[in-house]
């Protein structure tokens, strides 16, 4: 049963990253004119990639090094985003710019160690030449890592920093602001393993005026949504089961606010749980009708199965949207339940269709 939930983790993180790379390389990001769009970000506009990639975990706890078995991956996406007026301010050198990135990362399978979690990184970028960019990152790393301790599993969530470094190669001979990506990831995590890793992806810089934001037509109602699709307990035994949710969503440009209510569904072991969930967003227009954002914030529900006390656990989440008309949008959600216990915490794999209503 551990391989079995450890495949489907696996096959989870290699569809995702595959799916985020393809959208990457396809979408047309269209101009005006022939000319190259720089590949360093200014103004209002944004950046995203996805990467896979193999490396090692070692360090605490462990008996030497442990590979991660060609399944590190890598989710990021950000604006630009001039920090303290460097910029502005005529302090950075040129052909640099900084961005803050918002990353999910899963440090692959080694032995015992399922590793993943959730960065905040302030991205400095430097221009070396004109078809390569140098980039540095650094910030605070949140992660969950299933593993069996004196014989009792648990998700062990911790609280550490992940530093990346990057070389990108522009490809826009096949669509302009394309990137190959070439990256290196470090992870120090307090009374836990550290981890080296190379990834290789593709990536794409993204200008605000391809973009519709979900409200730019200035009414700024609120969006009431319907969420269906499965949750997976992150311990092994319990298979998936149906999970949806109902969510009232509000908008105000590039950040939101959401109340959710859950049902996780049933594993039949370890979770029963239903609740109420607040969140805060962060969006970004990555194409003209689509989005990514991350939100975050706390889960007040009851497990049934673990007691009848409501407790108070965090809700982590990555979606992906698409503006359908007509007030109407499409899309699809990874969730994270933490519940700060080191155990039962859950994942939830969701897509829905939101409705906006003017106010």
């Amino acid at each position: 049963m551990i391989m079995e939930a450890a495949m489907s983790k696996k096959n989870r993180v290699v569809r995702n990253v595959a799916l985020a790379s393809m959208f990457l390389c396809w979408h047309p990001f269209t101009q005006a004119d022939d000319a190259m769009p720089p590949l360093a970000p200014a103004g209002d506009s944004s950046y995203a990639s996805a990467a896979l990639g193999n490396g090692i975990l070692y360090g605490t706890s462990l008996d030497g090094q442990k590979p991660m078995r060609w399944r590190a991956a890598e989710i990021r996406f950000g604006p630009a985003l001039d920090l303290f007026g460097l910029a502005a301010g005529g302090h950075l050198p040129a052909g640099a710019s900084t961005r803050l990135d918002y990353v999910y990362y899963n440090e692959g399978h080694p032995d015992n160690n399922h590793r993943d979690g959730y960065a905040v990184q302030m991205v400095y970028r430097q221009n070396l030449r004109p078809s390569f960019d140098l980039e540095v990152g650094a910030g605070p790393y949140f992660s969950m890592n299933r593993t069996t301790v004196n014989g009792t599993e648990k998700d062990d969530a911790r609280l550490g920093g992940l530093v990346s470094v990057a070389l990108l190669t522009r490809l826009d001979q096949y669509s302009p602001g394309l990137s190959l990506r070439l990256a290196y990831n470090h992870v120090l995590t307090p009374g836990a393993p550290s981890s080296d890793a190379f990834l290789v992806g593709l990536g794409k810089d993204f200008g605000a005026a391809h973009v519709s934001p979900p409200d730019a037509d200035g009414r700024h109602g609120v969006w009431l949504a319907a969420l269906g699709g499965f949750a997976q307990t992150n311990q092994s035994g319990p298979g998936k089961r149906l999970s949806y949710a109902l969510e009232a969503k509000k908008y105000y440009g590039p950040w939101a606010a959401s109340v959710s209510a859950i049902e996780e569904g049933d594993d039949g072991v370890r979770v029963n749980r239903h609740g109420i969930a607040a969140q805060g967003w962060y969006v970004q227009p990555v194409a003209e009708h689509w989005d990514i954002s991350a939100g975050a914030g706390p889960y007040l529900a009851v497990n049934k199965r673990d007691s009848s006390d409501w407790k108070v656990n965090g809700l982590i989440s990555l979606q992906v949207g698409r503006d359908l008309g007509h007030q109407l949008r499409g899309f699809a959600s990874f969730g994270r339940v933490v519940t700060f216990r080191n155990k039962n915490d859950a994942d939830l794999m969701t897509i829905g269709i939101m409705k906006g209503f003017d106010l």
